[in-house]
């Protein structure tokens, strides 16, 4: 793209507010920024059929100077200007299918974001121990992938930064999607972080410098994270969220999404548990099945310390169901608990991890049958 053009569609994004999807409705009607910023007011009504708050910055005089110094302020640091209407700029030609992409991207660092095997893992910022683990051991699972995967995340506290830093520790490339600019690093705890990623990955934002990190920004960032990746994992959430909002947007792009579940009585894994009754998400089980799940049909590298499955082997009353079963296949979960003397709550507890396990499979009348 020429400089000249790139200004234009700098001062455009600017000026609606980094709605990539007006602004190529605009673009398309007048065949160019630079076009847009030829039209008057009037024009502007006419085409809108009504007056909105950006006719005034695209009309503003300084609109266009701006644009300019934000365009040398990206290349003095080292910037990228990733533009929809370019595609030899790098820009990830994928995110053009939703009618929410971004009109720009502003990338720092190296890797690219048009490959393959990029997978998103998100969760809630207040992380359980337990949540962390299945984070990193997910990510370590996806590092024994031949040619690897890129994890992308939301450098937040929590889930975001477990994966991020899960990545960097098993060599994967990772992207930090930012809800401000990248002038400002948020939260700045993760400054540190942020360094590494942008030698081994890359930070990438639609904001220009100086925006503050503000909630919408959140809730804006959350559709790249979903739209980036051929597949999201949800390792830990609440009901209501920032990672319930992206789930429900991979859906809404038609994309695979994984739910990490846990114990009904936590309230960090509520979201993950009502995504999976709901049918939303699949269960995140192993890397194969994950793999299986998205057709990728790639070796996998074994390790000493790699398992099979990533859930624990089951235990003594997890056997007493098996056993249960294989005396009489035609137990409902009622007369399985029966059988047991386990209560209900305590019964679909172990079911469900039984089912993790690849042991049993769930049938028709709330029935179970052995594998």
């Amino acid at each position: 793209m020429e400089r000249e053009d790139l200004i234009y569609t700098v001062a455009l994004n600017r000026a609606l507010r980094y709605n990539g999807k007006v602004a190529k409705e605009l673009i398309d009607a007048v065949e160019s920024a630079k076009a847009v910023f030829e039209l008057s007011a009037r024009d502007l009504k006419e085409l809108f059929g009504k007056e909105y708050t950006f006719f005034n910055d695209i009309l503003r005089p300084d609109c266009l100077r701006e644009a300019q110094e934000e365009i040398e302020w990206a290349a003095s640091k080292g910037i990228t200007i990733l533009c929809s209407e370019d595609p030899s700029s790098g820009y990830p030609e994928h995110l053009l299918e939703y009618p929410d992409f971004p009109l720009i991207l502003y990338k720092l660092g190296e890797a690219p974001l048009h490959g393959k095997r990029f997978v998103s893992i998100v969760g809630t910022r207040r992380s359980t121990p337990y949540g962390q683990s299945v984070c990193t051991k997910i990510v370590e699972e996806l590092s024994r992938i031949k040619s690897g995967a890129t994890i992308v995340s939301g450098l937040a506290y929590g889930i975001d930064i477990t994966a991020h830093s899960a990545a960097l520790e098993n060599g994967l490339s990772t992207v930090a999607v930012m809800a401000a600019g990248l002038d400002n690093i948020y939260p700045a705890a993760h400054t540190q972080y942020a360094r590494e990623i942008i030698s081994k990955g890359a930070l990438i934002s639609e904001f220009p410098r100086g925006s503050e990190s503000l909630k919408v920004n959140f809730l804006r960032r959350n559709r790249i994270i979903a739209g980036l990746s051929e597949a999201t994992i949800v390792v830990e959430s609440g009901e209501r969220g920032g990672s319930m909002i992206t789930a429900s947007l991979v859906c809404s792009y038609s994309k695979e999404l994984f739910a990490v579940p846990g114990r009904v009585s936590d309230s960090s894994s509520q979201g993950c548990n009502l995504l999976i009754a709901n049918n939303m998400a699949s269960i995140y089980c192993n890397i194969a099945q994950f793999t299986n799940s998205l057709g990728w049909n790639l070796p996998i590298i074994e390790t000493q310390t790699s398992q099979k499955e990533l859930f624990p082997e089951p235990d003594g009353e997890k056997e007493k169901i098996l056993l249960a079963l294989t005396h009489n296949p035609d137990l409902d979960i009622d007369q399985l608990a029966i059988a047991t003397g386990y209560t209900i709550s305590e019964l679909s507890r172990l079911m469900l991890e039984l089912q993790l396990e690849g042991r049993v499979l769930p049938q028709p009348g709330k029935r179970y049958a052995i594998k």
